[in-house]
């Protein structure tokens, strides 16, 4: 097999990919975090895996992203409606576990309009270790 050729080079099993996608929307764990936390949904593009969190009532201060192994774990400090006075932050967790180690991909971050958006880079490496990703 010829590795030059960019139609014969997958970083991993695109069925298992789609497989893993369906049954994380399937999963009602999923749907009951996304009322209780916040929202999360997943894109897949040629070049990437995009996870998209709606953060209403966070600030890119009051957020953390952290890869852990196969995971992307966003940390955001919410504010409730009722405790917007007093300024009181609540931290809440959610952790996305992908089928593939994400440390070993290339990761960035942006939040703007209170969406936080990551982006791993299918073809591209990352350092291959745990580490928090800076937001732009």
């Amino acid at each position: 097999m010829n590795l030059n050729k960019k139609e014969d080079f997958h970083p991993f099993n695109l069925e298992e990919l789609e497989k893993w996608m369906k049954d994380y929307y399937l999963d009602p764990l999923s749907s009951y975090l996304d009322q209780l936390t916040f929202r999360i949904d997943l894109y897949d593009t040629e070049a990437q895996i995009i996870v998209e969190a709606l953060l209403t009532g966070c600030a890119s201060k009051d957020v953390t992203v952290f890869l852990k192994e196969d995971s992307v774990i966003i940390t955001a400090a919410k504010l409730n409606d009722t405790e917007a006075i007093q300024r009181v932050h609540h931290p809440c967790t959610r952790k996305v576990k992908l089928p593939f180690s994400v440390v070993n991909k290339k990761v960035r971050a942006d939040f703007a309009n209170e969406i936080l958006e990551i982006f791993i880079n299918k073809n591209e490496a990352g350092p291959g270790c745990n580490r928090e990703i800076i937001i732009d």
